[in-house]
């Protein structure tokens, strides 16, 4: 079986808003959907790294693996396609300065900020949005 990781973080500006990227067309598997800024774990890493990497290279905002807080996670697997998928999703923080200049990559052509009740509407995936919910209910968002 095919072990894949994968780790995505709220990122939250100092108004309390959520960074919700959107996925380019060219995106193989969800062209123009609202996504957080994540992905593929590489080998050798932490999820907490590769969330860190991950959200550098996705909007140009870094932060210490140290600075994110793990707020849900969950394997998932895919018996028919021979895999399963541990996903992750941090929660951080960030200042002024780096809010404003998201500084976007070649996954994504679109980025804005949204009140988490807003951003659940825009972001329905069924992990993500049960993890983020499962943040507010229990007061766990930075």
């Amino acid at each position: 079986m095919i072990i894949r990781n994968v780790a995505k973080s709220v990122v939250l500006n100092p108004a309390g808003e959520v960074l919700l990227l959107r996925r380019s067309m060219t995106d193989p598997r969800r062209p123009g959907e609202w996504d957080f800024p994540g992905g593929g774990v590489e080998d050798g890493e932490s999820h907490a790294q590769g969330a860190a990497r991950e959200l550098e290279e996705e909007a140009g905002i870094r932060v210490l693996p140290t600075n994110l807080r793990l707020l849900y996670t969950k394997t998932q697997v895919y018996e028919s396609e021979n895999q399963s998928i541990n996903r992750s999703l941090f929660a951080v923080r960030v200042g002024e300065a780096a809010a404003h200049d998201v500084q976007l990559s070649f996954e994504h052509d679109l980025a804005k900020w949204l009140p988490v009740d807003e951003a659940l509407e825009a972001f329905p995936h069924p992990f993500y949005g049960a993890g983020l919910r499962y943040a507010l209910e229990h007061n766990l968002l930075p």
